[in-house]
């Protein structure tokens, strides 16, 4: 296992758990932090020089572990489930936009919040429909492109559908994509309550890519969740990936990084 740093993408505004700035500065001190990969937020990639951009990540020597999509909710409102057809229509293609920007990097695409909340009631059916749709879209354009799409499990706080590993399972089973699999997130997983290496065992066929962050999003070692055991969890399933630390930046981005890193490798190296 490799340990991933976030990194946002240079035209993304929001904040995110993870690293903002030049990539000359911020690659090479996440490198000599430990890190051996990062995993990019993508907004828009027609936003950025991609081409300079890809340069620079191929020359810090750092692998992609995967492209993910919340920049895309956050900084420009478009979901799968948007009441609003032409909202849906720009989901789908920002996502096929950012599956392309993934086959160039040799990675994956990550949909989380991407997806959209379902509205309640009856309607909700009619939602479910929409996602459905949207992600047999977006496989499909990623199929073209050699590249897998992963499904991530979210609490409930931050959106009301697919909150555990068991839904997101069942869905992933109703879809039958073959490029569709799964991520997991153990911060989410914590505050779904989930046993947290039975559900890593029950993911192992379609598990792609895994976060790690201890409660209330700190430091991993800062918090309550026991890294030892979860760690040990994915190292029976065979789980041999990349795994990125999503946390809060506190005090900074450097340290909250080196402070993970210190406490992580030593887990992710020992035999």
């Amino acid at each position: 296992m490799k340990l991933s740093y976030p990194i946002a993408t240079p035209e993304v505004r929001a904040a995110i758990l993870g690293a903002k700035g030049a990539p000359g500065e911020i690659l090479p001190a996440l490198r000599d932090a430990g890190y051996a990969a990062i995993e990019p937020f993508v907004g828009d990639p027609d936003a950025f020089d991609s081409s300079e951009w890809i340069t620079a990540v191929q020359r810090s020597g750092l692998a992609v572990a995967a492209l993910g999509t919340g920049p895309v909710v956050f900084d420009h409102k478009l979901t799968f489930t948007d009441p609003d057809a032409s909202v849906r229509r720009a989901a789908v293609a920002r996502a096929k936009t950012i599956v392309d920007l993934a086959a160039r990097l040799g990675t994956q695409v990550n949909i989380g919040k991407l997806r959209g909340d379902l509205a309640a009631g009856d309607a909700a059916q009619t939602n479910r429909d929409w996602m459905r749709a949207a992600f047999t879209d977006v496989c499909a354009h990623a199929a073209t492109r050699g590249v897998v799409v992963t499904l991530e499990p979210q609490n409930r706080t931050i959106i009301n559908n697919l909150n555990t590993t068991a839904e997101s399972l069942i869905w992933l089973r109703e879809l039958a994509l073959p490029n569709l699999k799964l991520m997991l997130d153990v911060f989410h997983m914590d505050h779904e309550r989930e046993d947290i290496p039975s559900s890593l065992g029950a993911a192992r066929e379609v598990l792609l890519h895994v976060h790690y962050a201890d409660t209330a999003r700190r430091a991993p070692g800062d918090g309550d969740l026991d890294f030892v055991a979860i760690t040990r969890a994915l190292r029976a399933v065979g789980y041999d990936r990349a795994i990125t630390v999503e946390i809060k930046q506190e005090p900074d981005v450097l340290s909250a990084a080196r402070r993970s890193a210190a406490f992580l490798l030593p887990l992710l190296n020992a035999s």
